[in-house]
Parts: structure tokens; C-alpha cells; sequence
């Protein structure tokens, strides 16, 4: 009974310590709550302190943002780490795909860890202010992008897996096809024709899957506006959706047939 009981708080536990996109959701929605919490202190501190230059609402104002700057720092983190188990738990991305924007979320996760790290109880309010710019620019320049790079290959990712899902039922429609025609069950004809047209809108979902990839680098080329790349790179993605509705409906049509000549 004993034993039992053990094995019902350690399964118990382990499930508890389970850590999926659902917690990191969850995780990042309470670290969004904190943080809208310590900007409207922020504010309310800064508006007391510009409408009347006292000492003590000076160091009130002080406090709240250093409070305030730590907390974005963190919930940036938890942001960030939100995206990236999204990616893990996605199934479409190859190894390369998830390497790359793994090393740039990465990189993003220990800057403002690190960052967070560094402010210091005693900073003056005017050193908090210049801190505050730091973080400002390393997300405008580095984490913003990172975002809309980690934002696209979830879309991307969701996509491949869908046509690689579409692909493996084709493939046994093949397979049942070429068992039927050597059993005199099918004729080939209309299969080759119907066939072609399933492999070009399979290549076609391909290309778009290429062109996302290439176009989504481009919100690091200063020649391009990081904003329009990513803007493009979702509108290709979104072709992806009617090819695949066509994927499934032709995939549908020729199972329909088979059975019907059976």
C-alpha cells in the first residue's frame, strides 16, 4: 500500500513538472500580467514625480522602474521560451530550420537574463533610464527580428506538417492504385493524368516553403524593411493554404474512385 502511494506522488509529480507549450503559454500570460502591473506603477510613479520633484517620489519612482525594468526583462525570457518550445513541439521543421532560429532565440533568452542580472538596487534613476534605452535598442535591432523569424518558421512548420501528412496519404493511394492495375482491379488511365496533378501542387507547396525560407532572411539585409519581408513571408505562407485544401480535395476524389471501381 505503501509503494502504491509513493509511485501516486512521484507520477504525480513528474506530470506536475511537465513543461509544454501549454505551461510556456501559461507561463508567458502571468509573466504579461506582472508586467502590466509594474508599468502602470511605473507610470503612476513618473507622472507623481514629474508633477511634483520631491525627494521621496523621486526615489518612489526610482524603485518603480527599477522593479519595472527587471520585470520586462524577465517577462521577455519567458516570452522568448514560449516560442521555442512551439518549435519543439512542432513537427514540420527539419534540423537545420529549428538549429537556426534555436542559436538567435537563444542568444535572445541570455541577453536579457543577463541583462536582468545587472541591475543593481542602488542604481540612480537616471542610470535606470539609460539602461532602459539599452534594452530598448536590442529589441528593436536584434529581438524584434528574432521574433518575427521564430513567428514565421511556427507558421512554416505548421504547414510542412500538414503536406507531409497529405503526402504519406498519397502515397498509399499509389501504392493501392499499383496493386489494383496489376490485378486488373484499375486501369491506369485516368490515375496518370489525376497523378500529375497532385505531384504540381505538392511542388508547388514546396516552392512556397522555399521562398518563406529565403524571404524571411531578408529582415536582416538593411536593403530590405524588416517589417515588409515579414509581411511577405506570411502572405506566401497563406498561398500554402488553398494548395492544401486542393491537396486534400484530389487526395479525397481519388480514394472515392477506387473505392467506386471495387
Amino acid at each position: 500500500m505503501a509503494l502504491c502511494a509513493l509511485y501516486f506522488v512521484l507520477c504525480t509529480r513528474a506530470q506536475a513538472q511537465t513543461f509544454d507549450f501549454n505551461k510556456a503559454y501559461q507561463d508567458h500570460l502571468y509573466s504579461l500580467t506582472l508586467y502590466n502591473q509594474a508599468y502602470s506603477d511605473y507610470q503612476d510613479a513618473k507622472n507623481s514625480y514629474l508633477a511634483n520633484k520631491t525627494l521621496s517620489l523621486k526615489e518612489d519612482a526610482r524603485q518603480k522602474t527599477l522593479n519595472m525594468l527587471k520585470v520586462r526583462d524577465q517577462m521577455m525570457t519567458v516570452y522568448m521560451q514560449m516560442l521555442k518550445q512551439k518549435i519543439v513541439e512542432d513537427k514540420g521543421l527539419g534540423t537545420d530550420d529549428i538549429n537556426n532560429i534555436f542559436v538567435k532565440i537563444d542568444s535572445e533568452i541570455d541577453w536579457y537574463k543577463s541583462d536582468k542580472e545587472k541591475y543593481n538596487t542602488n542604481d540612480s534613476l537616471e542610470t535606470l533610464f539609460g539602461r532602459s534605452e539599452e534594452a530598448r535598442a536590442r529589441y528593436k535591432t536584434n529581438t524584434l527580428l528574432t521574433i518575427d523569424e521564430a513567428l514565421v518558421d511556427i507558421g512554416l512548420g505548421e504547414e510542412i506538417a500538414l503536406r507531409n501528412k497529405h503526402e504519406a496519404v498519397y502515397s498509399t493511394l499509389k501504392t493501392a492504385i499499383d496493386a489494383g492495375v496489376a490485378t486488373g482491379k484499375l486501369t491506369l488511365n485516368p490515375f496518370n493524368h489525376w497523378l500529375t496533378d497532385i505531384d504540381a501542387t505538392d511542388s508547388m507547396l514546396k516552392q512556397n516553403e522555399s521562398d518563406v525560407r529565403t524571404r524571411i532572411q531578408k529582415i536582416y539585409n538593411q536593403s530590405y524593411s524588416p517589417q515588409g519581408s515579414f509581411e511577405a513571408s506570411i502572405e506566401i505562407l497563406g498561398l500554402g493554404i488553398p494548395q492544401l485544401s486542393q491537396f486534400n480535395k484530389f487526395l479525397v476524389e481519388v480514394l472515392n474512385y477506387i473505392k467506386n471501381q471495387q
